[in-house]
């Protein structure tokens, strides 16, 4: 008996390596807007995981200003967007992965079509058999609503989700699911929320454990 039927990843430095571009995203936004502002490098670490908004609405409480904002920043990474790359081994998982039978999911908290397009840069999309973004549900991680609705929409039994943050385990939880955290991104606190497993390289997915 299968241990799972169904995998659902984070994307942004879990299938992708697109912390640096986040990362300077920000920064070009802070130096444009905030040019008095000065950030830690930590600081910028932890706007990886959560939306756009909540990110910057530490710093500006008018909705409108930080519409601006998110706009700004859009228009930086947009320029570099074509350029993502996947994780090694990430399309040969996802391709393995469909050989096996597997169901497969995104939950991000990046806007759908922006979810899609990157799919689509790194040839990944043709192997993802749901997408779930920012505005398809109305609380984030570590709200569990995106991964439930993932797999409510695949008719999953058994559901593991691999993340890159805190709130990604957190999330998977709460939702009742198997949890992996990876070890290559920036976030090396997410072993503190334990885990069911940890990998080094996406394709360690591939292991027996996983399966069986």
């Amino acid at each position: 008996m299968k241990k799972v039927d169904t995998f659902l990843f984070d994307l942004d430095g879990t299938v992708l390596d697109s912390n640096k571009l986040i990362i300077d995203a920000f920064k070009y936004v802070f130096k444009t807007k905030f040019p008095e502002l000065i950030l830690t490098e930590k600081e910028y670490l932890s706007f990886i995981g959560p939306t756009l908004w909540a990110s910057f609405s530490k710093y500006e409480p008018d909705r409108k200003k930080v519409d601006e904002l998110v706009l700004l920043y859009r228009e930086y990474s947009d320029l570099y967007y074509d350029d993502l790359k996947a994780f090694k081994g990430a399309e040969e998982l996802f391709k393995t992965l469909k050989e096996k039978g597997y169901k497969i999911g995104i939950v991000s908290s990046k806007m759908h079509h922006l979810v899609v397009r990157a799919l689509e840069v790194t040839n990944l999309l043709e192997y993802v058999d749901v997408v779930v973004g920012s505005e398809d549900v109305k609380r984030h991680k570590p709200h569990p609503e995106g991964l439930l609705l993932a797999a409510k929409t695949l008719k999953s039994k058994k559901s593991l989700y691999v993340g890159d943050h805190p709130s990604d385990v957190k999330a998977g939880k709460k939702a009742n699911m198997l949890t992996c955290g990876v070890s290559y991104s920036y976030h090396k606190d997410i072993i503190k929320e334990e885990p069911d497993f940890m990998i080094d390289g996406l394709l360690d997915l591939l292991e027996e454990k996983f399966y069986v």
